[in-house]
């Protein structure tokens, strides 16, 4: 799945769930929107920053769990470190010459 895929389903179900919850718990229509608003942003900036960790990792050859991990653990840093690791398949192919 793609991180676009990705983030534009957190979006929509991060939103309808926010709303819904927010309804349910007895708020006005305009203070549920403005609630599943601010859940919708600040799970989109989780998921997004999950999906990057996983899409830089399989893009270097190393597994889509590491990414996730990384980026999980340590956030904007973990991004970081996976953007400084050298590409897994070039790590192997210098060793085997």
């Amino acid at each position: 799945m793609k991180s676009s895929t990705r983030i534009v389903l957190a979006i929509v179900i991060s939103f309808l769930a926010g709303f819904i919850l927010a309804l349910l718990n007895g708020r006005g229509l305009l203070l549920s929107l403005q609630s599943a608003l601010f859940f919708t942003i600040i799970v989109t900036i989780v998921v997004a920053i999950l999906s990057w960790g996983i899409d830089i990792a399989v893009k270097k050859g190393y597994p889509d769990w590491v990414g996730f991990l990384l980026a999980l653990l340590l956030n904007v840093f973990g991004l970081a470190i996976l953007a400084v690791l050298p590409n897994k398949i070039t790590v192997a192919n210098q060793a085997a010459k």
